[in-house]
């Protein structure tokens, strides 16, 4: 059971994190309602869903999340763009000396293109590396608060299961009264 909940935290913040990561720097996320405020909960009900797309979008530590992303992501993007500017200098470098510099400068800086090529590739794959610990992180935290919440909502409200939306399956109706996204949203601000 755990290991379906922490999946679907993880296809939740991720599509919430592809999204961010894919806006302008100059955009602020727009909070979304996960509820209508007016829909109560009601009384007999025995189970209820959360938006855990909602839950990352709206919660500080979910915004917390997404931005730290964001800022890593930034980071080894431009770390990569410097040294993709490095290698096309060096290819301009190369082919405008073909015919002028010698056979020896010339092999000099083919292997030396080679090289920044290779670093090249191996930053990419260690700025994916890093991403992925950062989002297997942020996961963990938010798991280690979220769950907690969800399951004490379900005990306070007596119900048999609270149920995820969101990340592109599960319900197909649903009354939104049974939404407790924003009571979860209410409780993990509480506890930053």
């Amino acid at each position: 059971m755990k290991r379906v909940i922490t999946a679907t935290l993880l296809s939740s913040f991720l599509l919430v994190s592809a999204a961010a990561a894919q806006t302008p720097a100059t955009a602020e996320p727009q909070p979304q309602t996960a509820a209508p405020a007016a829909a109560q909960f009601p009384a007999d009900a025995r189970i209820g869903f959360v938006n855990l797309q909602a839950v990352v979008q709206n919660s500080q530590l979910g915004r917390t999340g997404q931005q730290r992303l964001k800022e890593l992501t930034d980071q080894k993007s431009a770390e990569i763009a410097e040294k993709n500017k490095e290698i096309q200098a060096l290819q301009q470098e190369i082919q405008s000396g073909q015919n002028v510099l010698a056979a020896a400068v010339l092999q000099q800086k083919n292997a030396e293109l080679d090289r920044k090529t290779r670093e090249l590739q191996f930053m990419q794959e260690q700025a994916q590396v890093d991403v992925d610990a950062l989002q297997s992180e942020l996961l963990d935290e938010f798991g280690q608060k979220v769950l907690p919440i969800v399951e004490q909502i379900r005990a306070e409200r007596n119900l048999w299961a609270i149920l995820s939306t969101g990340d592109g399956t599960g319900l197909l109706a649903v009354n939104s009264a049974l939404d407790l996204s924003a009571e979860v949203v209410r409780r993990l601000d509480a506890l930053q």
